[in-house]
């Protein structure tokens, strides 16, 4: 079994609840976390045997280029839609972590993140 990771990918999106989060907007911080068998790719050196992280990061681009939602766990769950149609038959699960920064609330904090995970077997 192997893992491929695709870390602290930025989009800059028009997602929240809020009004103004919606206006302004604000930069989202994407992690991906893909396991499955790495082994054929090892001794192929053929991605037709693995999951093409760059089409994963253009499948990612293209969902919060597109649309807007409300919360996070909504861009979690569509992300994972989306990973799980393109290459799910290859993939045993999947992990999303989603990070906003500049969140309109009250406190000292660095972020709020989210983490969301699909088995597709």
């Amino acid at each position: 079994m192997g893992k491929i990771r695709i870390n602290n990918m930025k989009f800059y999106t028009k997602n929240g609840v809020l009004p103004q989060e919606r206006i302004l907007g604000q930069q989202l911080e994407v992690d991906v976390e893909l396991r499955l068998p790495l082994d054929q790719a090892g001794k192929t050196d053929d991605v037709n045997d693995t999951v093409s992280y760059a089409e994963v990061n253009d499948q990612i681009a293209q969902r919060l280029a597109n649309h807007s939602y409300n919360l996070i766990e909504a861009v979690a769950s569509a992300i994972l839609d989306d990973i799980e149609a393109e290459h799910g038959k290859k993939l045993d699960s999947a992990l999303i972590r989603i990070r906003k920064y500049s969140v309109p609330m009250p406190g000292v904090f660095d972020n709020i993140e989210i983490e969301m995970e699909r088995e597709f077997v």
